[in-house]
């Protein structure tokens, strides 16, 4: 065989050298590209992710329910163990009663036993004692019951006293008051009175040509006024005897409608100086005057708070209780309010 020659051999050397040197840079250059990646990586600022509003929200929705339900965890294991407490206490007690009615049952049998054994004599004697020894365990029984009675404090119930308990018919000037859902309001009476003479005398020509008339006034006072006037005609029997005829027209009944369910002043505020309450009280006489309040269901504790506080200023109070849904009014076949 021949030989290679050198100049063959040169050229394979030199292309394997320019080989290496570019395996060689490529490494080079990924090695640095290493080093770069890892120092930004170092160098990089740190960046935390904060939670939104609604993930806050759940978030702290989240610990609420875990608390409560470890708080319901809790109760539940505390309420299983006094149920097992109770329980065993009543098979704790369950024995005992039978323990006990066991050796009853054994005692009478007993008793029975040595009482048949006795003569007719000795059986009579037998039962007395047995009697007797009953009758000195009841009294036992009620000596304790009395000591343990005589220990416990009495209790003190307060009962206030009136001077004047009895009731009297009022013929004097009154002062009328709306007591409702805990609220007073003074009642303009006598406007209310005027208006009802001049509605009246108004309305009289009417009833010449009718029977019955319904008509309404106001608001004065915030209530509504409203009425019937009726004409009554002599009878025939009454001619006959009084000889006279004719007809005679008068008011059959009023009513007083609130405008508002919310009137008037709390009775704090009625008992405070400058109110309405105490306005119009100012304008009344002591010992004379009397108020009347037109009371509902739910205030009769304003009531009896009202009455203490006018007794002490020398007013006299007469209460006139309404059912709910009932108006405030007046008729001739109407009684006086009776003070106290």
């Amino acid at each position: 065989m021949g030989r290679r020659s050198r100049g063959d051999g040169g050229v394979d050397s030199a292309g394997q050298d320019s080989f290496l040197d570019i395996v060689a840079n490529i490494v080079g250059i990924l090695i640095i590209l290493v080093m770069v990646v890892a120092v930004r990586a170092k160098n990089a600022p740190v960046r935390l992710s904060v939670p939104g509003p609604e993930q806050q929200a759940a978030e702290r929705q989240l610990r609420e329910d875990s608390l409560a339900q470890q708080a319901v965890h809790r109760e539940v294991l505390e309420t299983a163990a006094r149920v097992r407490d109770v329980e065993m206490a009543r098979r704790a007690r369950l024995a005992e009663r039978s323990r006990l009615a066991l050796m009853k049952s054994a005692a009478e049998a007993m008793i029975r036993k040595r009482r048949e054994e006795l003569n007719a004599g000795a059986r009579a004697e037998f039962d007395r004692r047995r009697q007797l020894a009953d009758a000195r365990a009841e009294l036992a029984s009620l000596e304790n019951q009395v000591e343990l009675a005589g220990r416990l404090e009495p209790e003190t119930t307060r009962i206030e006293n009136y001077p004047t308990p009895l009731s009297e018919t009022v013929h004097g000037p009154e002062l009328h008051l709306q007591i409702r859902a805990g609220r007073i309001t003074v009642l303009p009476w006598d406007e209310i009175i005027e208006l009802l003479k001049t509605e009246f005398h108004r309305n009289a020509n009417r009833m010449q040509t009718r029977s019955e008339l319904t008509g309404k006034a106001g608001p004065i006072g915030g209530f509504r006024i409203t009425y019937t006037i009726r004409r009554y005609d002599v009878s025939m029997r009454a001619y006959e005897q009084m000889g006279a005829s004719g007809s005679y027209v008068r008011l059959e009944q009023f009513s007083l409608l609130p405008v508002s369910m919310e009137m008037g002043e709390s009775v704090d505020e009625a008992l405070a100086r400058g109110s309405e309450l105490r306005e119009a009280l100012a304008r009344s006489r002591p010992g004379r005057t009397t108020v009347t309040a037109w009371v509902y269901p739910d205030s009769f504790d304003v009531f009896r708070r009202l009455r203490k506080e006018f007794y002490q200023m020398g007013f006299a109070m007469a209460g006139r209780p309404l059912a709910e849904g009932e108006w405030i009014g007046g008729s001739p076949n109407g009684s006086r309010s009776a003070a106290q």
